[in-house]
C-alpha cells in the first residue's frame, strides 16, 4: 500500500513538474492579417492553448508594415518562433527546415494540392528544403454580374471559353454613354499577378533558369497581352482601374459599372456581402493554349532561431491540421479532404478556384522564386507597365526598353 501512495504522489509530482514546465512557455506568433482574418488567427490560437495548458500564443499583428517588421525581427536575432511567410527565397537563409519534422508524421501533404508545395521549397546547401507548411491559397478566377448578362441578352460564360469569348461579351455589356464596363483592367497591376496572362500565352517574364528577361518580357507573345488590354480600354469596352477616378474595382463591380473582372478570393466577402448576383468561372483561355493560374500562398514558417522549436512544429501541425484549416474561412483551404466535406470543391461560387489550382507537374515557376534581384528587375516591369497604360500605345518599344534595363538589374 505504502508502495502504491508512492507511486500516486510521484505521479503527481511528475505532474505538477510537467505542468510547470510549460507554465512560463510562449509562443510568438507573427501575422500580417487584420480585421475579421486577426479575429480567426485569435481564435486558432486559443484553441491550441486549450489543447495545452500552461502555453500561451502571442499573436503578433505586423499588419501594412508586415515585410519591414519581420525583416527587421531577423536582423535582430528575435524573430517570432512561427509566422506567416510567402518570400520564402528573401528569408530563407533564417527559416527552419520542416522536413525532418514533417518526416516524423503529423502533417498529411497528400491531402494538400501538390501544387502549393512547389511554392514553399528553396534550394539550400545542395538540397530541397521544405520551410514553409501551406496554410492557405487562392488561384485566379473570373466574377462576372449575372444580372447584367442577363439585361444584355448574353449566355453566361461557362469553363473552357476563350479570351475571344470574354471580348465579345464585354463589346455587348459595355455601354460607353452610361460609363458602364464590360470588363475591368488593372491599370497598376502586381507583376506577380500579371504571369496569369503570360503563362496562359506561353510565355513568363524571365527566362527559366532565371538569367534574363529579353526574348520573355519583352516576347512576341506579352506584347500580345498587352496590345490586347490596351485595345480593349481604347475601344471602351474595358474599364482601366486603380488609376484616377476608376480606383476600386470592388466599387465598379458592385455598382454594376463593369461586368467581368478577375481576382483571386479577395472580393467575394465584399460581393456577397453587397448581395451582388454574380458568377466565378475559369480563366479564359488564349486560342489552342491552356488558361493557368498563378496561385497566391500564404503558409506558416518556422524561425531557425526560435527557441520553442518542439512547441512551435506542435503549433504548425495543429494550424495544419483539419479542425483549423476548417476554421480560415477567409482562405481556400488547404486540405482537400476539408474542401470537400465544406462543399467547396464542388460549390458554385469555389470550384473555379480548385479547377485553377495547377498541377503538381507545372512547369510555370513565379519569377520571385527564380532570382534573387528579382525585385529590383521587377521595379523596371512596373515602370513599363505604367507607361503603357498611360500612353495605351509604344507597346514593343516600351518593353523592348524594360528588359534591357531588368537584364542589367538581374545582372548585379
Amino acid at each position: 500500500m505504502q508502495n502504491k501512495f508512492l507511486s500516486i504522489a510521484m505521479a503527481a509530482g511528475l505532474s505538477l513538474i510537467a505542468t510547470a514546465a510549460h507554465a512560463d512557455q510562449t509562443l510568438r506568433f507573427a501575422t500580417w492579417d487584420s480585421e475579421a482574418s486577426l479575429e480567426i488567427q485569435k481564435s486558432i490560437a486559443a484553441k491550441f492553448e486549450a489543447s495545452r495548458p500552461g502555453v500561451k500564443v502571442q499573436v503578433e499583428t505586423y499588419g501594412d508594415g508586415y515585410d519591414q517588421k519581420i525583416s527587421a525581427a531577423f536582423g535582430a536575432g528575435n524573430p517570432p518562433d512561427v509566422m506567416y511567410m510567402w518570400d520564402f527565397p528573401t528569408y530563407q537563409a533564417s527559416l527552419e527546415d520542416l522536413k525532418p519534422y514533417i518526416d516524423k508524421g503529423g502533417v498529411d501533404l497528400n491531402d494538400m494540392p501538390p501544387a502549393l508545395l512547389n511554392y514553399t521549397q528553396v534550394l539550400r546547401d545542395g538540397a530541397t528544403r521544405i520551410v514553409g507548411i501551406p496554410a492557405g491559397f487562392t488561384t485566379h478566377v473570373v466574377y462576372y454580374n449575372k444580372d447584367m448578362f442577363k439585361a444584355a441578352g448574353i449566355d453566361e460564360p461557362k469553363d473552357g471559353w476563350t479570351w475571344d469569348d470574354l471580348r465579345a461579351a464585354s463589346a455587348k455589356l459595355a455601354n460607353k454613354d452610361k460609363k458602364i464596363y464590360g470588363f475591368g483592367v488593372d491599370g497598376n497591376p502586381d507583376p506577380y499577378d500579371f504571369q496569369n496572362y503570360l503563362w496562359s500565352n506561353g510565355t513568363a517574364w524571365v527566362s527559366p533558369d532565371g538569367k534574363t528577361t529579353t526574348g520573355y518580357l519583352n516576347s512576341p507573345e506579352t506584347k500580345a497581352v498587352f496590345k490586347m488590354f490596351v485595345d480593349m480600354v481604347k475601344t471602351g469596352d474595358a474599364v482601366l482601374f486603380g488609376v484616377g477616378d476608376n480606383s476600386s474595382y470592388r466599387e465598379l463591380f458592385i455598382s454594376d459599372r463593369m461586368g467581368m473582372v478577375i481576382s483571386g478570393n479577395w472580393p467575394k466577402p465584399d460581393f456577397e456581402a453587397a448581395k451582388k448576383n454574380f458568377g466565378v468561372v475559369t480563366l479564359p483561355a488564349f486560342a489552342g493554349k491552356p488558361a493557368v493560374s498563378v496561385v497566391s500562398i500564404s503558409a506558416l514558417s518556422m524561425a531557425m532561431d526560435s527557441k520553442e522549436k518542439d512547441l512551435a512544429w506542435d503549433f504548425l501541425k495543429f494550424y495544419a491540421s483539419p479542425e483549423a484549416v476548417a476554421m480560415r474561412t477567409n482562405d481556400m483551404p488547404v486540405l482537400m479532404s476539408v474542401a470537400k466535406q465544406l462543399g467547396l470543391a464542388e460549390g458554385a461560387s469555389t470550384s473555379a478556384f480548385f479547377k485553377m489550382m495547377p498541377g503538381a507537374d507545372s512547369r510555370n515557376v513565379p519569377s520571385f522564386l527564380l532570382n534573387s534581384n528579382w525585385s529590383r528587375a521587377q521595379e523596371k516591369i512596373t515602370e513599363a507597365i505604367q507607361r503603357i497604360y498611360i500612353e495605351l500605345d509604344n507597346v514593343d518599344a516600351i518593353l523592348d526598353e524594360a528588359a534591357a534595363a531588368a537584364d542589367k538589374e538581374l545582372a548585379k
